[in-house]
């Protein structure tokens, strides 16, 4: 026994347990909710986009008062097919619905050990597979060190060593492009045979995946957007939950689903990313892609609160950038109505499949930098901002200091300064994802 080995599952006859378990719901707002995707429409249907979906989740029971801008966090499931390919892999084929319980190996040198909080104490493998644990994360060396002893081909143990020496660096990356999941890592090593003890203390716990809400509360409705994303665990996940309530001689046009898949989800809490607490200030909208998301969310507000309660509202400017204008223009049709009935000032939009020249919304930004600079300095908008952190956000925030700078005839570090006070005074506020 290694000085890391702190678990021991026994089973039990009795089959398809209920799992209780209290689940861990980072930056939380709210109870855990169980309900339905009620209807759904697909934004786009070229076949060289991303498929992309906005969705209706069931809220007639729930109270929980939220606001446009809100996030949510969707706990997914992994694919029940590679589940099923895993539980074969790891010979549990046979108790992967058998009850288990899990409990702290008596000897065990480990200091301190416990039950990892994701993993239930009682329930199936089965269960445990599909929503508790990340089988898709990438294995880091203390793993694979775990998995080499027991491996018994030498060819293997000589590569599995090779991997988890400091050296192998650059190895370790190679291979872990082409090995990025469990299923796939095993695979790889085919003598193998690892207990589930030594699987379950390695792995961490399936993450609920955060989406920006994209309706208003007066709407009496809650939608999300999402892409699916290759070999994404929660899209792809969604995207199956969709398909398999839809006929296919309907299609995806705004279907209302007879569903009998659940979903689960809850508040998280809020980072700011709200509308003005004054409805006459000026607002500007920064979002490619999906980061259009809460906008649109933001947006029907402005309508709706004009309509029922003769609301003004101050300008809106929307900076928003895809691959093509023409087949993945995410929600064309209503930024085109919200533009006529003047809920939206300005539009700017870009592509960077289209054209001779890739352009972003950054860049929309630099052509406009007087107007939008004056808007900031003069006019005192808000900086919404939405997308990836990895290289948009980025883009972004410099692109704004630049032309700040450039405007004002202000040194850098004077237009990073106000920029960093607008941060602090949320009057820039981002809302990213990795």
């Amino acid at each position: 026994m290694s000085t890391t080995d702190y678990l021991k599952i026994t089973f039990s006859d009795e089959e398809n347990a209920v799992t209780e378990h209290q689940r861990v719901l980072p930056f939380s707002n709210s109870s855990l909710y169980k309900t339905r995707i009620i209807d759904t429409k697909q934004l786009t249907s070229s076949s060289d986009t991303k498929r992309t979906y906005s969705i209706g989740i069931d809220i007639q029971n729930i109270e929980h008062q939220f606001q446009p801008g809100d996030t949510i966090g969707i706990l997914p499931e992994n694919d029940t097919n590679e589940v099923e390919l895993l539980l074969k892999r790891l010979d549990l084929t046979s108790v992967g619905r058998k009850t288990y319980r899990l409990e702290i190996l008596k000897d065990t040198l480990k200091k301190n050990a416990a039950v990892p909080q994701h993993l239930p104490n009682q329930g199936t493998l089965l269960e445990v597979f599909l929503r508790h644990l990340d089988i898709r994360t990438p294995p880091k060396k203390l793993f694979l060190k775990t998995l080499l002893r027991f491996t018994s081909e030498e060819n293997e143990i000589r590569q599995l060593k090779l991997l988890t020496t400091p050296k192998a660096s650059e190895e370790y990356v190679d291979f872990i492009k082409n090995h990025t999941t469990l299923l796939l890592l095993l695979n790889a090593f085919p003598s193998c045979q690892p207990p589930v003890e030594r699987i379950l203390e390695n792995l961490g716990p399936l993450q609920p995946r955060p989406y920006s809400i994209s309706s208003s509360p007066l709407a009496k409705e809650l939608r999300v957007t999402f892409s699916v994303i290759e070999s994404g665990v929660c899209t792809g996940w969604l995207e199956k939950l969709i398909v398999s309530n839809c006929s296919l001689s309907d299609g995806l046009n705004r279907l209302n689903l007879n569903a009998i898949d659940y979903l689960s989800f809850y508040f998280r809490k809020s980072n700011n990313f709200r509308l003005p607490h004054d409805p006459k200030t000026p607002i500007i909208m920064i979002g490619p892609g999906t980061g259009i998301a809460p906008f649109i969310g933001f947006l029907q507000h402005r309508e709706l609160g004009n309509t029922m309660f003769n609301i003004e509202f101050g300008s809106s400017w929307l900076f928003y950038g895809c691959r093509y204008l023409s087949k993945d223009f995410l929600y064309k049709s209503e930024i085109d109505k919200y533009l006529k009935n003047g809920v939206l000032t300005k539009l700017f939009s870009c592509s960077s499949r289209e054209g001779p020249k890739k352009l972003y919304v950054q860049d929309l930004i630099r052509e406009n930098s007087q107007n939008f600079v004056n808007q900031i300095v003069k006019d005192k908008a808000i900086v919404y901002v939405c997308g990836d952190a990895k290289n948009m956000m980025k883009d972004v925030k410099n692109t704004i200091i630049s032309c700040i700078e450039e405007c004002m005839e202000w040194p850098t570090t004077q237009a990073d300064l106000f920029v960093k006070e607008l941060k602090d005074s949320n009057r820039y506020i981002e809302d990213s994802w990795l």
